[in-house]
C-alpha cells in the first residue's frame, strides 16, 4: 500500500510544477488538468466501491470500451479542474481509498470497467494509473518524469489478473499461447482460444515466450510507446517454437 502513497505523492509534486492546466495530453482527448481530476475520481470512485456504492456501469461490450466510456461519465461527474486543488486532494483520495481496503481485504468488486477485481488487483491498478497517467501529464508539461522497474514490478502482477478480460475477442480465435518473462520479475502463461483466454503459472507448452523489460511492457501494453524501439533495444525480445506470433501480441489485447 505504500507504494501508492508514494506514488499519489509524486504525482501531486508534478501537478504543481504544471504551467499550463489546459496542455493537451499527447494521445489523449484529455488536457492535463482533466487526467489530473480522473486521478483523484477514481481513487474516490474506487473508495466508494469498497464501501458499497453503486457506480454507473456503461452499456458497452468489451472492458476497453466499457472503461472509456466510464472515464467519460466520470470527468462529467467530477468537475474540479484547479491543478493546485486536485494537487492537493490526491492525498486524501489516496488516504480514503486504503481505509477502504483495509476494511475489505479479501473481497472483489465489479468495477466500472466491467470486471470484477480483487483489492490488492485494485491496488495495483491504481498504481499503475498514477505512473502512467503521471507520465502523461509530465510530457503535455514537458516535464521529466520516470517510471523504475521496481514501481512497474509492482503494477504487473495486477494487470496479469485482468488481461484476460482485455483480450480482443474478435481477433483471438484459434488456439494460441505464450508465456510472458518479466524481468526481475515473475512468469505468467497465457491461452487464448475460440475468443476467451486465462493467465496461469508457467509451466506448459507455449507457442511462444516474450521476456520484456517491465517498464517497457506497461509502456507499449498501455499504448504510450511503440513496441518496435523496445524489441530494437533488446527490451522486448521473443523466442520458442512459433516467435514470430509475438509479432501479434500486441493486436490480441486492447489497452486497458
Amino acid at each position: 500500500m505504500e507504494e501508492l502513497v508514494e506514488a499519489a505523492a509524486r504525482t501531486a509534486a508534478l501537478l504543481r510544477e504544471v504551467p499550463d492546466a489546459s496542455a493537451p495530453v499527447p494521445g489523449l482527448a484529455w488536457t492535463a488538468a482533466e487526467t489530473a481530476a480522473h486521478l483523484v475520481a477514481d481513487l474516490e470512485d474506487y473508495a466508494a466501491l469498497l464501501n458499497g456504492a453503486e457506480l454507473p456501469h456503461p452499456a458497452e461490450v468489451g472492458a476497453s470500451r466499457i472503461n472509456a466510456a466510464a472515464n467519460a461519465g466520470q470527468l462529467d461527474r467530477f468537475r474540479e479542474r484547479d491543478l493546485s486543488r486536485l494537487a492537493d486532494d490526491l492525498a486524501p483520495a489516496v488516504e480514503k481509498y486504503l481505509a477502504a481496503a483495509a476494511e475489505h481485504p479479501g473481497e472483489r468488486f465489479l468495477a466500472t470497467n466491467g470486471v470484477v477485481m480483487s483489492v490488492p488487483v485494485i491496488t495495483a491498478i491504481l498504481i499503475g494509473e498514477q505512473l502512467i497517467h503521471g507520465l502523461d501529464i509530465a510530457r503535455a508539461a514537458g516535464l521529466p518524469w520516470t517510471i523504475t522497474r521496481s514501481q512497474a514490478l509492482r503494477v504487473i502482477p495486477g494487470l496479469m489478473e485482468i488481461l484476460p478480460d482485455y483480450v480482443d475477442h474478435r481477433r483471438a480465435a484459434g488456439p494460441r499461447s505464450f508465456e510472458l518473462r518479466f524481468r526481475g520479475g515473475n512468469r505468467y502463461r497465457l491461452f487464448i482460444e475460440n475468443g476467451a483466454a486465462a493467465v496461469t503459472a508457467p509451466g506448459e507448452p507455449v507457442d511462444c515466450w516474450i521476456s520484456a523489460d517491465p517498464v517497457s511492457f506497461l509502456l507499449v501494453g498501455f499504448g504510450r510507446s511503440p513496441q518496435i524501439g523496445h524489441v530494437l533495444r533488446g527490451r522486448i525480445v521473443a523466442g520458442g517454437r512459433k516467435p514470430w506470433r509475438a509479432l501479434a501480441f500486441g493486436s490480441l489485447v486492447t489497452p486497458p
